[in-house]
């Protein structure tokens, strides 16, 4: 059903000249209604050169929002203008223009044989040019779809049967194009679609949002009209009559992922999503107060007794009254008794970490297939930002560089994916050793790799004179990646809370689910480091003020965490749950790791003030192989291995309420250590 909506709000108000008398047609469906005018050399509601006269679209009606309508104050047939979208054409001067001389012939598409005048090169714009010869048209119509077909037979060389059928679907419509070269030349021109949206008869201003896949930029004079920047054209006011402005666009790839773009007016919710399945080629946009036209070409190439198809598609969408979407991180409580015991045994000593600042007032919008980068580009560009990614799959051909001041934001884990596309061999987000990248949020999607090439989720290297910080993960999934899951160095305020880092390290032993290394306070909350395919679940390097709790690590083949390395200390971990570790639970080892299996017993190398609360240590060949660990407690836990549940040498720990169900062995030589540490590394 088809229902009608009003609205009182700036209206174009640009129907004076009666339209009912031109020929025309109606097709629906059960979502939508479409009214198109027909093809007529005598009656017609077009009847000049500079476009094509089939598929001109009078009306379109979905969910009670109107689409298309007459734009201009008064119409004549016979003005080049003077028409109601979509409608079709080319730039060039059309089949066999350049060849004639004033006065000879040539073809316009969808329009006949046309008389050349004495101009110096084709005019668009120009009214008098007289047509030939129609051609001759026929019309197939069905409930709803409709099909055009235009035939020309020239005797300079150029012929064609050319087909359009406009079909409804329950979203929209597409445009469907044949075109048949059956002359003797080869077919070599431009088209475009120039659109002439009247949406909702709503006047051009800030309410409507024009989107593009790539990052568009003009060197255009936008007059004060519109801003150009990022993936968006946005209006700065309401256009007054009379005003109009001009742009050719630049920043699109030759490809078919960049021929799209959306239009949605904020105050009505209608919308509109257009694609072409041809590689763009050129880009404009115009608009005046009474019409917005974002205009796409292609280019047909036809060798004789040949055919070429292209399909445009409109999706039609109604987006409801934008609720208010909080884009900030929530906040990880720290559990009373971690806080409580922190006070107890350390006092003041330990740092805990600072959290990132957001900046939530500059919002861009991405849907899949849209470049991201640009998105990221822009938000950092403009002080800091949101890059807010739809919900969909976005297949990534390279590394997404992170910038300061940017929360890059899904709408859930299983909602946004970003996929390694199979040209892709790096990291999906990564941050170099400069500039200095602060205050970034990385929330509510997934990550998820291939396991091929030298691919890691999310890397980060700092450097000592400007070490990243303030970075917060939450809620996300990073699996599949060939080496690390996230891989983090040099970097201080780190939060990760509610992530599932799993099944990567696939290249070999030495990845992990999650590697830190040379770093400082750390929140870890609610995060599952199961499964790394062939390293470990956490590994921690040189990390001090480290909180973790309620975490799980499952099923490593080798060490479940290792801490390790020169200022390594001040781990809490609390209602930590490792099970199924083919050596130890937790390794902390005391060499010097670049000297690893040159055994030199030096503490400094080793992790001290280590606090193990209301943790489940189970089902492991070794809970805990500790070398020189000091200042250490387990307090209220449950270790039950399978060869030994702590083994430590020449440690300083002390066990408050727990329970070792295996049993501990303590060693003050090295000789007795009871397994080859080569495997433990």
């Amino acid at each position: 059903m088809i229902s009608l909506m009003c609205f009182s709000l700036n209206k174009v108000n640009a129907q004076k000249a009666d339209f009912s008398k031109y020929p025309s047609t109606v097709i629906s469906n059960n979502e939508v209604s479409m009214k198109l005018y027909l093809p007529d050399a005598k009656k017609g509601i077009y009847r000049a050169t500079r476009f094509d006269w089939s598929g001109l679209i009078g009306s379109v009606q979905y969910k009670g929002h109107e689409y298309f309508g007459p734009w201009n104050d008064s119409h004549d047939p016979l003005r080049a203008a003077d028409v109601v979208g979509p409608a079709e054409s080319s730039k060039d001067g059309g089949l066999g223009y350049d060849e004639a001389l004033p006065g000879g012939k040539f073809i316009r598409l969808g329009v006949g044989i046309i008389q050349k005048g004495d101009e110096p090169q084709y005019d668009q714009h120009i009214e008098t040019y007289k047509i030939l010869d129609h051609g001759k048209w026929k019309i197939d119509k069905g409930d709803d779809w409709i099909t055009f077909t235009h035939t020309i037979k020239s005797d300079f060389g150029y012929s064609y049967v050319y087909e359009k059928t406009v079909r409804l679907n329950e979203k929209g419509f597409h445009i469907e194009h044949r075109l048949q070269n059956t002359g003797e030349k080869k077919i070599e021109i431009d088209q475009y679609n120039h659109n002439f949206f009247v949406i909702d008869n709503q006047i051009s201003g800030p309410s409507f949002k024009v989107k593009y896949p790539f990052g568009v930029k003009t060197t255009n004079d936008t007059k004060g009209l519109v801003k150009v920047a990022g993936l968006d054209i946005e209006f700065l006011k309401d256009f007054e009559k009379g005003e109009s402005v001009f742009v050719e666009l630049e920043g699109f790839k030759p490809s078919v992922l960049h021929n799209k773009f959306s239009i949605e007016n904020t105050k009505t919710g209608a919308g509109v999503l257009v694609s072409i399945d041809q590689p763009i080629t050129r880009a404009q946009f115009w608009a005046k107060n009474t019409t917005l036209c974002p205009e796409h070409f292609i280019q047909l190439s036809i060798e004789p007794n040949k055919e070429q198809t292209w399909t445009s598609k409109y999706i039609l969408f109604e987006s409801k009254p934008a609720k208010q979407v909080d884009y900030s991180y929530s906040k990880v409580e720290i559990e009373p008794e971690v806080l409580s015991i922190i006070e107890e045994k350390w006092k003041d000593e330990f740092k805990h970490v600072e959290y990132p600042q957001q900046f939530l007032d500059k919002v861009i919008i991405v849907n899949p297939g849209d470049d991201i980068q640009s998105a990221i580009d822009e938000a950092h560009a403009s002080g800091g930002g949101v890059v807010a990614l739809k919900e969909g799959t976005y297949i990534l051909k390279s590394t997404l560089t992170l910038k300061s001041k940017v929360t890059i934001i899904g709408a859930g884990k299983a909602q946004t994916v970003l996929l390694q596309g199979p040209e892709m061999k790096g990291t999906c987000f990564s941050a170099g050793a400069e500039p200095q990248v602060t205050d970034v949020v990385i929330k509510d999607m997934t990550l998820r790799g291939t396991r091929t090439g030298n691919a890691n989720g999310i890397l980060m290297t700092g450097r000592n004179e400007s070490r990243h910080t303030r970075i917060m993960l939450q809620n996300i999934t990073v699996a599949d990646w060939s080496q690390h899951g996230i891989h983090i160095k040099r970097t201080d305020n780190i939060i990760m809370d509610k992530c599932d880092i799993q099944y990567n390290g696939s290249a070999g032993g030495l990845y992990h689910n999650v590697y830190f290394l040379y770093n400082k306070y750390l929140l870890q909350s609610d995060c599952d480091m199961s499964f790394p395919v062939k390293g470990k679940g956490n590994k921690y390097t040189s990390f001090e003020y480290v909180i973790a709790q309620r975490c799980t690590i499952r099923d490593c083949k080798g060490n479940g965490i290792q801490a390790d390395h020169e200022e390594a200390g001040y781990f809490f971990f609390h209602k930590y749950n490792i099970s199924g570790c083919g050596n130890a639970a937790f390794w902390f080892p005391c060499e010097h790791y670049y000297d690893k299996y040159n055994y030199t017993e030096d503490p400094k190398y080793a992790p001290q003030n280590v606090i193990i609360n209301r943790c489940e240590i189970i089902d492991n060949a070794y809970g805990a192989m500790w070398r020189k660990v000091g200042g250490a407690y387990i307090i209220n836990s449950t270790f039950d291995s399978e060869q030994s549940d702590m083994v430590l040498y020449k440690c300083g720990v002390t066990m408050e309420n727990s329970k070792f169900l295996k049993g501990n062995e303590e060693y003050t030589d090295i000789d007795q250590w009871p397994q080859d540490v080569s495997p433990l590394w």
